[in-house]
This record gives structure tokens, sequence and C-alpha cells, in this order.
């Protein structure tokens, strides 16, 4: 019998894919595969298939088998609209982060923090089904459960979500490398800053579409699954245990 493992990708697209491909086959596939004319960061879990839903199982059997020359088949697209908030959260598996060279680093899956460090205020970028990039008076806990609840204007069913490292605009040198985002919205997110730590706003968008600009350097302390019934937490590793444990995704990262 052949393996077919489902992929659900949450970044840079939305899609729920089948693939005899191992996880680690599939985001170096994704990432850097023949097939595409350039390299991507790639965000994609594996879930457990063949739940009670309208995505066609059938299908992906009958397609996901080797090509006739006995090459696994690489990919089968079962959607690409609305797919996060079709899939029950309890299949959610282990979290893959692939970057633009193809390597890949597992986040196992776990339960939200009870100690996220207090601030005035958190940076987040939203990544499915939405992709603008949030300043917030919220915690990620307060700030998921904000986003797919009633009491928000712009409800989403679900979403998708990291916390990333935050600059002080009054001492920007010893915050460190965090890329692209400050160099361009330097300005905007100071009048961000104010509106939630002095206008007492819940959050403002700091950009509309950063999502392209998006790397792993700036991730904070991980990765959020949030609907209304349930949410999963994924941490993302210390910087020494990266260097540490999986110092060639590091560096294919750029965090060294």
């Amino acid at each position: 019998m052949n393996t077919i493992h489902y992929y659900l990708t949450v970044f840079p697209t939305e899609a729920l894919i089948a693939s005899m491909l191992t996880p680690v086959q599939f985001g170096s596939y994704m990432a850097t595969g023949k097939n595409f004319s350039s390299s991507e960061r790639l965000i994609f879990t594996e879930i457990e298939g063949d739940f009670p839903s309208d995505f066609d199982w059938d299908y992906a059997h009958a397609r996901t088998i080797p090509h006739q020359d006995g090459r696994p088949k690489s990919s089968v697209y079962l959607g690409v609209y609305r797919i996060l908030e079709r899939v029950p959260f309890d299949r959610l598996g282990t979290l893959y982060l692939t970057t633009s060279g193809g390597d890949t680093l597992a986040l196992e899956k776990g339960v939200f923090p009870n100690n996220f460090s207090k601030s005035p205020y958190y940076l987040y970028q939203d990544l499915c089904p939405v992709q603008p990039l949030v300043i917030s008076a919220m915690n990620p806990e307060a700030y998921g459960t904000y986003m797919v609840s009633g009491d928000c204007q712009i409800r989403l069913p679900v979403i998708c979500f990291c916390d990333l490292k935050v600059l002080d605009p009054a001492d920007p040198v010893d915050t460190g490398n965090l890329g692209p985002i400050y160099n361009h919205h330097s300005a905007h997110l100071k009048d961000c800053i104010e509106a939630v730590t002095k206008k007492k706003k819940i959050s403002k968008t700091l950009a509309r579409t950063f999502a392209g600009n998006f790397t792993y350097q700036i991730v904070k302390s991980g990765f959020a699954f949030v609907q209304p019934e349930c949410r999963v937490w994924y941490s993302m590793p210390a910087f020494e245990d990266l260097i540490e444990q999986n110092y060639d995704w590091a560096r294919s990262a750029m965090l060294v």
C-alpha cells in the first residue's frame, strides 16, 4: 500500500496537498523543486487525513501513486481555498519551517504558554488566511482569541500567525538585526505603537502586504493556530538551541 502524507500549507499560500514524500522531502521539493523558477520559504503542517469533510479523499488515493518509472508522486492538490477552517485542529501534527534553500525545521505541537512576557505592545505576522503585519496591545493568546471571536469587527473563522521580535524605537541599535521591517516602516511603526500604548487602540495594521518580506530571523516565541473552540501553539527554539541542534537550518535561514 502506498503511504500518503497530507500537508496543509499556510505560507506563502493556503493549500491541502497529498504527497508520497516525507516532510523533509516535501519541503525541499516545494521550495526548490525543478518545477519552480525561484526558491521560496514554506510553512506547512502534516495532518491526519480521511476525516469526514468535503475533501475528496478518494481522489487523493487514486492519484497519489508512483510514476511509471517508480518515482514517488510529489503533490496532488485537494484544495487551495478556505482550507485551514475546514481542518479539525485535533488533526494537526508537526509544523515544518522550510527555508528558501530547502532545509526544514520541525516544531512539535503543543499548548499555549501561560508565561508570555508582558509588553506594552506586540508585533504579529498573520500568515493564514490573511497576511497583514499587526501591532497589538494583546499578548498572543488574547490576540488569537480576539481575532476569531464575535467581539472583533473583522472576525475570522480561524487564524494562523506568529509573534515577532519587537524593535524599541528609542534604542534600535541594541534590538539587533530584525530584517527589513523597520527600515521600511520606521515612522509608521512609531505611530502604530503610540496608537496602542497611548490612544488605547486594540491593534493597528503596520503593513498590509509585508508577508513577502517575512523571514524566520524575526520570529520571536512561536506560531499559533486558533479557532473558536481550540488553539494550538508551536514554540520556536531558542537561538542557542538552534545553533547547537539545527545549525544547518539556522544557517540556511540566515540566523547565523
